[in-house]
C-alpha cells in the first residue's frame, strides 16, 4: 500500500476522489528496479498496471523474424505503461525496461478489477487518462515513423 498524498502529487490522478484514490493506495504497491532491468515483457500475460515515479523506463518491440528488440518509446516520469493490463486481450504488446534504475507504483489488475465494480466512475476516469497516454505515445511513435521515412 502506498500513500494517497503519493498519487495526488501526479495529474494522471488528479481527477479520482478522496475515496476512489484510497481505493488505488490500498491495492498499489511501490516497486524499486536498479540497473537496466526487465519490468514488464512482450507478448505475456497483463497482471500489472503501472506509473513511473522516477528514473527511466524505455519500451521495446521484437522485430521478427530477427528476434530483435528496437526501442521505440520512452516513459516519462508521471505516466502510465503496461497499459495492456487495462485492454483485451491483456497481452502486454511491449518490453518496458528500467535502464538506470527506477521507481513505480504497480497497480494488480486482478484488484483493479474488483475495484472498477465496486465503483464504475473510477474505471471510466482511469481508463480516459490511460487512453489519453496512448494517444499521445502513438503520435510520438508516428513522428518517429515519419522522420524515419522522410
Amino acid at each position: 500500500m502506498i500513500s494517497t498524498e503519493l498519487l495526488r502529487r501526479y495529474p494522471f490522478f488528479s481527477q479520482l476522489s478522496d475515496d476512489q484514490l484510497v481505493k488505488l493506495a490500498i491495492i498499489s504497491q511501490e516497486v524499486s528496479f536498479s540497473g537496466e532491468e526487465a519490468i514488464l515483457e512482450e507478448n505475456q500475460p497483463a497482471q500489472f498496471l503501472y506509473f513511473l515515479l522516477e528514473g527511466d523506463v524505455a519500451l521495446y518491440y521484437t522485430v521478427e523474424p530477427y528476434s530483435k528488440e528496437i526501442p521505440v518509446s520512452h516513459i516519462n516520469v508521471g505516466e502510465p505503461f503496461g497499459i495492456s493490463a487495462l485492454i483485451e486481450p491483456h497481452i502486454y504488446t511491449a518490453t518496458a525496461r528500467s535502464k538506470n534504475g527506477s521507481r513505480v507504483i504497480r497497480f494488480d489488475v486482478e484488484q483493479l478489477r474488483q475495484a472498477f465494480q465496486e465503483d464504475p466512475r473510477l474505471e471510466i476516469l482511469l481508463l480516459q487518462r490511460v487512453a489519453k497516454a496512448a494517444m499521445e505515445r502513438l503520435h510520438a511513435t508516428r513522428l518517429q515513423l515519419a522522420a524515419a521515412w522522410a
